[in-house]
């Protein structure tokens, strides 16, 4: 993932997905891109922009446009890929923490047993 968004801009990236799936899409399956307008006001748009979900453009027709990058598409799935892993390795960590106090443990008991019966 190349960029780490903050809360209003993940927000803005999901509505701007949303909005495009449901004007530019026919049965779940994306037609064509949508142009959104280009705001040189807009914070958000603009952070967007500077992070990589999206592209501005200009269109002869339009002037400058915005459409969602390629990173855009993928921020979600790239996020949630990323929090996985992040658990499986944390889950990972807790069972080698379990198995040393395991060991140990019994390495206690053993020793215990052993001085105790020798």
């Amino acid at each position: 993932m190349n960029a780490a968004l903050n809360i209003p801009q993940e927000r803005e990236l999901k509505r701007l997905i949303d909005f495009e799936r449901s004007t530019c899409s026919v049965n779940g399956e994306l037609v064509y891109r949508c142009a959104l307008p280009y705001r040189p006001d807009d914070e958000l748009q603009a952070e967007l922009i500077e992070h990589g979900m999206l592209a501005k453009r200009q269109d002869p027709r339009r002037g400058a446009i915005v459409v969602i990058a390629t990173d855009g598409y993928s921020y979600f799935m790239e996020k949630a890929r990323a929090e996985r892993e992040a658990a499986h390795a944390h889950s990972r960590e807790m069972r080698l923490l379990a198995s040393g106090i395991v060991g140990g443990a019994l390495c206690i008991v053993v020793g215990f047993l052993l001085g105790h019966f020798l």
